[in-house]
């Protein structure tokens, strides 16, 4: 049952990007959702903003561009032959890590991969070096890019740090936030995966009956609270 808030109509406003195509009276979009408006969900923004040095999840001088999504893949494996299945970086039933002599694939992650704090490559396919070389700009990942889930009942909201070496490439259903600063992913991270974050999160959630969204539009929108800069690297640490 939703909780009642009373918010002033100008509070339901909601700025929107565009394109010079788009007429400027609709680059304001009215927000009557009730999760939107509800203190539980308004509260760790305020929250957040009280902090000195607080920030989000747009400001260029924390990250390197604004956070997009991957795209579909185009597999390079057969999902029925496992013995298809090889990538730079992926471990054997040995432990052994394939390398570029042994291959030229890259890993393709799912967003069944972004575990709540980690990284499960256990469900990782592949797609082919010129695949990724063509759309590596858009949806290639690094070490230490933050993905979080963007869709999906049970899956929307996961957040993870990307912590392997090895390249990757993200489906579109995975946000990628690339920061300046190696710690600060781990920082935001953690607070993304606690009860406030989750409910900034949820805020912005768009859609019903299992097909939820949350937009990179509204996770530029996210703020991260402040801190002391050795206790932001004690915590991404």
């Amino acid at each position: 049952m939703a909780l009642l808030a009373k918010r002033k109509f100008v509070e339901a406003h909601l700025s929107l990007k565009s394109d010079d195509s788009v007429e400027s009276d609709l680059l304001i979009n009215h927000i009557f959702e009730p999760e939107f408006h509800q203190d539980i969900y308004k509260k760790p923004i305020d929250d957040a903003l009280g902090t000195t040095g607080a920030f989000c999840l747009s400001d260029l001088s924390k990250i390197k561009r604004l956070p997009n999504r991957g795209l579909q893949p185009k597999y390079i494996d057969d999902e029925n032959d496992l013995d298809s299945l090889i990538y730079i970086g992926m471990l054997d039933k040995f432990g052994v890590e394939k390398t570029s002599i042994d291959t030229s694939n890259v890993c393709a992650l799912k967003s069944v991969s972004v575990r709540s704090g980690y990284v499960d490559f256990g469900g990782a396919r592949s797609v082919s070096a010129d695949f990724y070389k063509k759309n590596s700009k858009r949806a290639g990942v690094e070490k230490n890019d933050l993905l979080i889930n963007s869709t999906g009942d049970g899956t929307i909201g996961r957040v993870a740090v990307y912590n392997s070496r090895h390249p990757a490439i993200v489906d579109g259903h995975i946000t990628i936030v690339s920061f300046k600063d190696d710690i600060l992913p781990w920082y935001v991270a953690a607070y993304l995966l606690s009860q406030k974050g989750q409910r900034q999160i949820y805020r912005y959630i768009n859609g019903s009956s299992g097909q939820v969204e949350i937009y990179p539009q509204d996770i530029e929108r996210l703020w991260i609270p402040g801190n002391d800069p050795k206790k932001i690297k004690e915590r991404g640490l």
